[in-house]
């Protein structure tokens, strides 16, 4: 017992003396930890790298700095990845915990025999303090706008992206030597044919974590000059631009990424509507680059306030602001565009059943989700058709309230909102969920034969409910067959086309129809082995240029015929058909039952939904037949309260 007694006793000194040992190293670490020194309301820190090789510790020195002094530096544009420190760099003789996608990045940065001056969000800010953190990122659009150059890092190399920059950078060479491309052209040059793993290298770039971070836009948007690097291969943001492009007019992105291509035209679109100096309302600004993500949801806002009209951006009263909570920046902003907008602040109160803030009224913008669908309101042209411009939100045609002012009323105390309008029609039958999903890799082109398939069957399930191949006439007077196809685009036809069965674009739904034919009569032989095999691709490759010959298509063709930007405003909504006839394009979380009302200064009907004594929001929608105040009322007015 004795011994057993002895035992313990050293035991617990030797827990003891670790535990103190560590806090020793602990309190070590701290006092060691870099310490910032406060900056004047006009200063920014910059960092200078000092040289090194490879397996030498990071080590770089802090100094203050001016705007104005125009200094020559390089900013830096990078995902932060997690926010949990995972390396250390040395500053000035004290660690500062860093990422380490940052710290590979600094490393491929470090110059062998030179200082390397930077500017890095995640060093020059101290991130601990939060006025600070606030002020210091309104100066970023200046930051970003006054260095030398912006490197953005993509990342270490994967194992095929060295291919896939070599085929962005000969795609942008031919670009610029031939001009339009057609694949007869492409094959006779050194294009890869669609089979080769080089696209699939290419859409992996497009698909790392940079393209889909909320801050890259503003960052790429204001930078006089950009440098993309991955690994140790480089390109120029040109490059870049060229080589996407071409890629989109051969259709390659039909089987490639195409979610991914989206994003990334939305980017240049973006960046070239600055560097224009076209600076749309914040709200649309919003809208546009809602699907790029933020670890902290305050940044969905701030983000992006740079490359916004800046007398809209004061009006609005907004500027960062890391005190207020999301919430509390939300509901004040969304009041604001009630108050100063009218109902399009409702564009983006249309997701509520998943993820988000839960705690937000519905009548409140969300901006923390990105959501799939694309606002009603917004149809951004880049992708098909003319790449040079874009439909704001706040050009419109559809006054579905008439000339009628909106006046919201607000009640702070239960986070309700008073609108005046009325209720036109009640959901009675809704359709299939329309869920395209893109495929990001050509040998599964079986799983998109099947997927056409699928379209196929959604689009005959949208028929049903609309009645689109109904003899009869629509309430419009017109025949079901147009108004359903109108209310597919959610009425946006061409200027100077009147009727739908004049619009190319039928002409496209009936080429799909065609195209699902062919795929219904085909998939049988198609092998269900997904394995990356040459086989495979080639098989799959064959079997769509077959498919494209049999019905005198091609992808150019195609989009010359017309696939409009306006055709995936029917993704992630519903066909509905109400009571009374109407038919509609409506939220995802629609369901019968719920009610489509009209109210004052309203654009677009909303879906609502009674819930007890008030009403929530389901979303904005277009019905064919009352967008341009067929229904509206103004004596049938009446105050509904919205939680």
């Amino acid at each position: 017992m004795v011994a057993s007694f002895g035992s313990s006793r050293s035991l617990i000194a030797s827990i003891r003396h670790v535990k103190l040992r560590d806090v020793r190293q602990f309190r070590t670490h701290v006092s060691l930890k870099y310490k910032y020194r406060p900056l004047a309301t006009n200063e920014i820190r910059l960092i200078n790298l000092h040289p090194g090789h490879q397996s030498d510790p990071l080590q770089c020195s802090v100094q203050h700095a001016i705007l104005e002094d125009k200094l020559q530096y390089e900013s830096l544009s990078y995902c932060w990845g997690t926010n949990v420190p995972e390396a250390d760099v040395k500053c000035d003789g004290g660690p500062i915990g860093v990422t380490k996608n940052l710290h590979s990045a600094l490393q491929r940065l470090r110059q062998c025999e030179s200082t390397r001056r930077l500017w890095i969000d995640a060093i020059c800010i101290d991130q601990t303090n939060v006025e600070e953190r606030g002020w210091q990122v309104a100066l970023m659009k200046d930051i970003f706008q006054s260095s030398d150059r912006t490197v953005v890092w993509l990342g270490e190399a994967a194992h095929d992206s060295d291919s896939g920059i070599r085929l962005i950078q000969e795609l942008a060479r031919i670009s610029q030597e031939h001009g339009a491309p057609s694949w007869s052209r492409a094959l006779a040059t050194s294009i890869p044919p669609l089979y080769d793993p080089a696209w699939n290298a290419f859409a992996q770039i497009l698909q790392r974590p940079w393209f889909h971070r909320a801050w890259i836009v503003q960052e790429a948007s204001v930078s006089r000059d950009l440098h993309l690097l991955c690994g140790e291969e480089s390109i120029t943001w040109d490059v870049l631009v060229r080589a996407v492009q071409y890629a989109v007019d051969l259709g390659v992105f039909v089987a490639y990424g195409g979610s991914t291509t989206f994003q990334a035209l939305r980017l240049f679109e973006t960046r070239s509507n600055y560097q224009a100096k076209k600076l749309p309302l914040l709200h649309d600004v919003l809208l546009l680059n809602r699907s790029f993500e933020a670890t902290d949801p305050r940044d969905k806002l701030f983000g992006l306030l740079s490359l916004a009209d800046q007398e809209d951006v004061q009006a609005m009263d907004v500027h960062p602001d890391y005190s207020l909570d999301v919430e509390q920046l939300y509901e004040g902003f969304t009041r604001r565009l009630l108050q100063k907008l009218d109902l399009r602040a409702f564009s983006a109160s249309c997701v509520r059943e998943t993820g988000g803030t839960r705690t937000l009224p519905t009548w409140v913008s969300d901006w923390s989700i990105s959501d799939p669908a694309e606002p009603l309101s917004s149809v951004q042209s880049s992708v098909y058709g003319d790449r040079s411009s874009f439909a704001s939100p706040s050009a419109v045609k559809f006054q579905a309230s008439g000339s009628t002012v909106s006046d919201p009323i607000f009640n702070s105390k239960e986070n309700l909102l008073g609108l005046e309008g009325i209720l036109v029609d009640q959901i009675e039958t809704v359709g299939t969920l329309c869920r395209t999903r893109y495929l990001r890799h050509v040998s599964h082109m079986f799983q998109l034969f099947v997927q056409c398939r699928d379209i196929l069957q959604q689009l005959r399930d949208w028929e049903y409910v609309a009645h689109a191949r109904s003899t009869g006439r629509y309430l419009t007077g017109e025949k079901h067959r147009d108004a359903y196809w109108q209310t597919l685009c959610a009425g946006r036809l061409p200027e100077g086309v009147s009727h739908a069965h004049k619009d190319p674009r039928f002409k496209y739904y009936m080429v799909i129809r065609s195209l699902s034919a062919f795929v219904k009569l085909t998939i049988r032989w198609f092998p269900r082995s997904h394995k990356d095999t040459w086989y495979n691709r080639m098989f799959y490759y064959i079997m769509f240029q077959s498919a494209w010959r049999l019905l005198g298509l091609s992808p150019a063709k195609i989009q010359r015929i017309g696939f409009p930007p306006e055709s995936r405003l029917s993704n992630h909504r519903r066909m509905v058909r109400t009571q009374k006839g109407y038919i509609a394009l409506a939220p995802r979380f629609a369901k019968p039952g719920d009610w489509i009302g009209v109210f004052k200064g309203g654009k677009w009907p909303l879906i609502i939904r009674k819930d007890g004594d008030y009403w929530v929001l389901i979303g904005e929608s277009y019905v064919h037949g009352i967008m341009n105040g067929e229904a509206w009322e103004n004596t049938s007015a009446q105050l509904m309260w919205f939680r």
